[in-house]
């Protein structure tokens, strides 16, 4: 014979709570192991309950919370695996190439400073001969007086795939630099793009005067117009931080750049495996001389359109398939 409702729920009333807690503890986040043994046997519990009340205590207010609660606690745990890879391609296919379209001042921001920067060491060393020795490591200058390329050597001191990974790493270091100093009001990132451009100027100014502007272009020609753009995508979440943090809106300082950073973030993960890819490309095929400079000016611009293109299409035709249905 079950007992009276009373006692039922007062004998059976602090699991309930405790489950409860718990479910509201899960949606928060943060739960232990312990906590989640815990879920999992109170769960059983209540539905044991639930059994028990369909059968002596139905249509009743006890009967319609136990259901509540156990479809609660039943869609907590057993919720459905997550389609990781459907994200991934989503995010590709999506939304990187559309908060990229969104947030293109900032690139084209970043991209100026990056000119800017291009300009000025290219002035310096040109209308100055001696500008080359404060802009140009000794190094290059060194093999740029015997009328080498520094790169000539890379294919002999490492093989290609060891040169494609340390390149990869060392473009992996420069792209989060330029887009974590953003922090710093922003000045970080500014700095970092124009000395690479003052830099990569430089080069390029002393490379053309010495009569080594084709052997530069032989180099850069495959992988440079999809590095540099990467590099100034990279410049341009970094600027987003540090408008986030100069001119925050309403909202406050930290809640401002935490909501920024997310679009910011996007950007540098978009870039990660097209990063990955140039470095192959910078290790297999830019070095030595396998390939005629024309082809790998050919693969270059084409490598750089075709990026491009992605950045500036993608997801665009879905975006429009929606709004046409809405």
């Amino acid at each position: 014979m079950a007992a009276p409702l009373p006692t039922f729920v007062g004998r059976r009333r602090p699991d309930w709570e405790s489950l409860q807690g718990l479910l509201a503890r899960q949606r928060e986040g943060g739960m232990g192991l312990a906590e989640l043994r815990r879920l999992d046997t109170l769960y059983r519990r209540a539905a044991a309950d639930l059994a028990h009340a369909q059968t002596f205590y139905p249509g009743t207010d006890v009967h319609r919370f136990l259901n509540q609660l156990c479809a609660q606690a039943y869609a907590a745990i057993y919720q459905p695996p997550r389609e990781r890879w459907s994200a991934v391609r989503d995010f590709f296919r999506r939304e990187f190439p559309a908060t990229l379209r969104a947030e293109g001042r900032f690139v084209a921001v970043s991209a100026a400073f990056f000119l800017l920067g291009l300009l000025l060491g290219a002035l310096v060393v040109l209308l100055e001969p001696r500008g080359a020795e404060l802009l140009v490591p000794q190094g290059v200058r060194d093999y740029v007086a015997q009328g080498r390329m520094w790169t000539d050597d890379i294919l002999s001191v490492a093989p290609p795939n060891a040169v494609s990974s340390g390149i990869a790493t060392n473009n992996l270091t420069v792209i989060i630099f330029t887009f974590a100093s953003g922090i710093l009001l922003g000045l970080g990132t500014v700095f970092t793009l124009v000395n690479n451009g003052v830099q990569i100027g430089a080069i390029t100014a002393l490379c053309a005067r010495e009569g080594m502007g084709l052997k530069l272009l032989d180099f850069i020609s495959a992988h440079g117009p999809v590095e540099l753009s990467i590099i100034t995508i990279a410049g341009g979440a970094g600027l987003i931080l540090g408008q986030a943090l100069i001119d925050p809106g309403e909202l406050p300082r930290a809640q401002a750049l935490a909501l920024r950073a997310k679009a910011a973030v996007k950007l540098v993960l978009g870039c990660a495996p097209f990063l990955a890819a140039i470095a192959v490309v910078e290790g297999f095929i830019s070095p030595g001389s396998l390939f005629p400079t024309w082809l790998k000016a050919l693969l270059g611009l084409t490598l750089g359109a075709l990026f491009w293109a992605y950045l500036l299409r993608a997801g665009r035709d879905t975006a429009a398939s929606s709004t046409r249905l809405r």
